[in-house]
């Protein structure tokens, strides 16, 4: 499984909205809120889903594209969130045990955007 500071592997899926996805066109570009619904989402994981498409127009003033799927991504859990800088780099990887709500998934992208990548490890 992916974990923090792993990069996001390259793949190509087909969102929940029926488009096709692929990650080279958002890469070096734009951070990403990637949620794999699994083949069986419980009402939890549609909620997440569902309000962070609806909020595309907040995820977007942060330089953030969510994409909602079923198709298995190598390494990402199913059901599973995963959010990344634009560089692919992953700061957050939740599963099932540890799902995230909408506003805790937007929450992390926020940090991301904001992090300062200069302070990074200087707190020890």
């Amino acid at each position: 499984m992916l974990r923090r500071g792993d990069s996001v592997p390259h793949f190509s899926v087909v969102r929940a909205a029926g488009d096709r996805f692929e990650y080279a066109t958002l890469w070096q570009h734009r951070q990403l809120l990637l949620i794999s619904t699994g083949d069986a989402p419980d009402t939890e994981v549609t909620a997440t889903a569902t309000e962070v498409s609806q909020r595309a127009a907040q995820l977007a003033s942060l330089d953030t594209v969510a994409v909602v799927t079923a198709d298995a991504i190598p390494g990402v859990p199913r059901p599973g969130i995963v959010i990344a800088d634009r560089w692919g780099e992953i700061y957050c990887v939740a599963d099932r045990s540890a799902w995230l709500t909408a506003d805790e998934a937007i929450e992390w992208a926020r940090f991301v955007q904001y992090k300062c990548p200069e302070c990074e490890g200087e707190a020890k």
